[in-house]
């Protein structure tokens, strides 16, 4: 009897990184999209509904990826753009994170196979491993959570279709001709060929070799000879196949021969590398999806990209760091996302770049139904690498500019900047609250000498009125200093031109600044608090004591607040907004220690 079929959510995770381009399933795909779950009656087979063919293609080789069929595009952009929302926390949580020592368990039973990284070489730039195995609770979890967004059946069909096309002479039926031989793995590696180069290498765990080499001969691959006594087997199309201990390896010539030479012990491999053992060290047992980034991977595959690629490597990428891994969990309420770097301790002690740990407390203060809010200790440290990164995605980029011209203007005025900047020293977040009108930002910040804050922020007011005078012809204002009464305490107001205004208060030892009274009322009242939301308990209700960074984002919120300024509009959002609708809240932290650093993201999927 044929063994059940695999879930669609089996092929999602694996088949198409063979075709797909390298690039896209490192930095877009494989890396830290959860594999998708089948929301069908019967849980471990594929879509009933029949599915269009599209042409015959053959198993082609990942050096030279096709050009993407119109239809499955749209798909592929679509978890791209997923991926890159779910990394946003990690583009700011990881600037604060030196080093890390996990401190949440994992309760997920057997941890899953990993067997194919001793067949990839040592210095592979990244490497992907995925969790196949239905009978591990961490996998049914997954399927369960991933079953809950609109567009998998979409996904499914798509991946269904396109297994359906393996082989170039003949149709394919995933349960009938891949599930009965397929094992509990699938693997992914981007080899480091000559030069700028990059060849990509997937591996099946294979549990029945003879069904097996039955499916490569009804798919039409054809005997090419063999090496270091290793049978090939090839496509017409240029594909290269060969069975590598319990594995089958598909990729271009060089790719395989590699794994071969690793199997033959002529080359070192990816399992036997010290940087990747430290980097994967502590992984969640109950991951269904963990990769490798080592330093060459970062520098070479994410920091060259745009976008929040380019933003995860700006942040990654330190002279200390040997490689990085990531993992994905189910977890209770959605998902959690792992990464965690290895440095070279002596590098890390050199740069000094390490955050210090602290306990948070100012989600205490903060508002309830804040949209936002990063916490940390030294926010005036972690801040220009926080804007680089967020620069390189192309999010805020004048920020940085802005405030260091600003920054020049007030040294000019006789303002001692470095004594402002220093009010941000211990811990600090920034906040965003909703309002009826325009969201408010808000920077709250503790101080262990309430009046000598206040004498430094009021000595800014007459350097700041200089720097924006009033126009001398047409509509505009002076500025304008008043102290308002506003939930209790007193605020300083500095109206600079119609509509722009800064408000700061300092009280209960906490300096407040706002761009509106309300936030600063907001945050003295306080009746209920942003760390008694249902989506900060969900998402960071588990987290550890002491932190170098937490961030929270109130999804629903934030997705709302986008639609209402047309950041929207556009038709990759409009494909997404199913999906996204489902994610409630996000919360990421990292803690600091000698020579790790990790940041964990959790998402609440309703």
């Amino acid at each position: 009897m044929a063994a059940p079929a695999e879930p669609p959510s089996v092929a999602a995770a694996t088949m198409p990184a063979v075709v797909e381009p390298p690039a896209v399933a490192v930095a877009g795909t494989a890396v830290a999209e959860p594999p998708p779950a089948a929301p069908v009656p019967a849980p471990w087979e594929p879509p009933a509904a029949p599915i269009a063919q599209p042409p015959e293609r053959g198993l082609e080789p990942p050096e030279e990826p096709p050009e993407p069929v119109a239809a499955a595009a749209p798909k592929r952009r679509r978890r791209r753009i997923l991926t890159a929302l779910l990394l946003i926390g990690v583009l700011l949580a990881a600037a604060g994170a030196g080093a890390l020592v996990l401190r949440r368990t994992s309760d997920g039973g057997p941890a899953p196979e990993t067997g194919a990284a001793a067949f990839v070489p040592g210095d592979a730039l990244a490497y992907v491993n995925v969790s196949i195995d239905g009978s591990r609770p961490a996998v049914k979890r997954a399927l369960t959570i991933a079953a809950r967004l609109p567009d998998y059946p979409l996904l499914a069909a798509a991946v269904i279709r396109r297994l359906s096309t393996l082989g170039p002479g003949s149709r394919v039926d995933f349960g009938r001709d891949i599930r009965p031989w397929l094992g509990k793995e699938a693997a992914l590696a981007l080899l480091n060929a000559t030069g700028s180069a990059t060849s990509s290498l997937t591996l099946l765990e294979v549990r029945d070799q003879a069904l097996a080499r039955a499916f490569l001969d009804a798919s039409g691959a054809a005997p090419q000879g063999a090496y270091r006594q290793v049978a090939l087997f090839g496509y017409r199309h240029g594909a290269e196949l060969a069975f590598v201990g319990r594995y089958l390896a598909v990729g271009g010539a060089p790719a395989v021969r590699a794994a071969i030479d690793v199997s033959a012990g002529a080359e070192p491999s990816l399992r036997a590398d010290g940087s990747y053992q430290r980097a994967a060290a502590g992984e969640p047992s109950d991951r269904v999806l963990d990769a490798y980034l080592s330093a060459a991977g970062v520098r070479r595959l994410l920091r060259p990209r745009s976008g929040l690629p380019a933003g995860l490597g700006s942040l990654l990428d330190q002279p200390a760091l040997l490689g990085t891994s990531m993992s994905l969990s189910p977890d209770s309420h959605g998902a959690r996302i792992r990464i965690h770097s290895a440095l070279d301790p002596t590098l890390a002690h050199l740069s000094g770049a390490r955050t210090s740990a602290f306990s948070p407390s100012l989600q205490a203060v903060m508002p309830a139904g804040s949209i936002l809010m990063f916490d940390v200790n030294g926010l005036d440290r972690v801040a220009p690498r926080v804007l680089a990164a967020a620069a390189s995605t192309g999010i805020a980029a004048k920020v940085g500019p802005l405030l260091s011209r600003l920054g020049a203007a007030l040294s000019s005025e006789g303002v001692n900047v470095a004594d402002v900047t220093s009010i941000f020293h211990h811990e600090a977040a920034v906040g965003i609250v909703a309002g009826a009108g325009a969201p408010t930002l808000i920077v709250v910040a503790r101080t262990p000498n309430q009046a000598q804050t206040q004498a430094e922020l009021a000595q800014l007011e007459l350097p700041l009125a200089q720097l924006f005078p009033a126009p001398s012809a047409g509509p505009g204002q002076a500025p304008e200093f008043n102290d308002r009464q506003v939930g209790g305490v007193t605020a300083h107001q500095l109206s600079l031109t119609t509509g722009l205004q800064v408000d700061y208060a300092v009280f209960h030892g906490l300096v407040v600044i706002s761009t509106s009274l309300q936030g600063i009322a907001a945050v003295a009242e306080h009746a209920r608090t942003l760390g008694q939301d249902p989506g900060y308990t969900a998402t960071l209700g588990n987290r550890p004591d002491r932190v170098s960074s937490l961030l929270f984002l109130d999804f629903s919120q934030l997705l709302r607040l986008a639609e209402r300024t047309g950041l929207t509009s556009g038709a990759r959002y409009r494909a997404l907004q199913p999906d996204l609708d489902e994610i409630r809240a996000v919360g990421l932290t990292s803690t600091s220690g000698e020579a790790d650093s990790t940041a964990e993201l959790t998402l609440q999927i309703l």
